[in-house]
């Protein structure tokens, strides 16, 4: 009797857990259909899912499979002044901020600063930056490698920036070099190649 009356609080408790909605903020980004990013439009080739939560105020994030294993980020006309992500601990690990006298190289230097704050970073090495366009116009592609605290995992980056009517523009995919980052890059590319402003 008392396994009975166990097996049907557990099932009433399934039944309720089944019945509650799924966390909200998630939305699906269908393939192909083109995406409003503030001031900028990108099109993915795939489906992605966007978080509800931004990375920074002009900032949206993507997955496909959860944020360990792949992001895609994008940030629309960050003004001067203004940090890429959002603050975290302004007073003993500030945010910097970016300029719109910044040059091609100062760019690079101003995404990995911002990228090391974000996640909290002391393993970060830029492999690559160079000229490349990014929405029609003249930015700086960056690659680079890193991995997160208390984690051996080795993870590869690229990013694109570029300033344009003294606003940044930055798309930005990222995921562990084993399997995801290598898998990914191919439609990132693709999906940031899309990028208009």
């Amino acid at each position: 009797m008392v396994r009975a009356g166990l097996y049907t609080a557990l099932l009433g408790l399934f039944s309720l857990a089944m019945a509650t909605p799924a966390p909200a903020g998630w939305k699906l980004l269908a393939a192909k259909q083109p995406v409003q990013v503030g001031t900028m439009v990108v099109t993915p080739t795939a489906d992605w899912n966007q978080a509800g939560a931004r990375p920074g105020k002009q900032g949206v994030a993507w997955t496909q499979d959860g944020f360990g294993l792949n992001g895609l980020e994008f940030f629309a006309a960050v003004p001067s002044g203004l940090p890429l992500y959002r603050e975290r601990s302004a007073k003993q690990n500030p945010m910097p901020r970016f300029d719109s006298t910044m040059l091609l190289p100062d760019l690079t230097d101003f995404f990995e600063r911002s990228f090391r704050v974000q996640n909290n970073l002391t393993d970060f090495a830029v492999e690559s930056s160079e000229p490349a366009s990014f929405g029609g116009h003249a930015g700086v592609v960056v690659r680079y490698r890193y991995s997160l605290p208390n984690d051996e995992l080795k993870r590869r980056g690229v990013a694109r920036l570029a300033v344009v009517g003294k606003q940044l523009f930055v798309g930005n995919f990222y995921g562990p070099e084993l399997h995801y980052f290598p898998t990914g890059l191919p439609q990132a590319e693709a999906i940031m190649e899309s990028a208009r402003f």
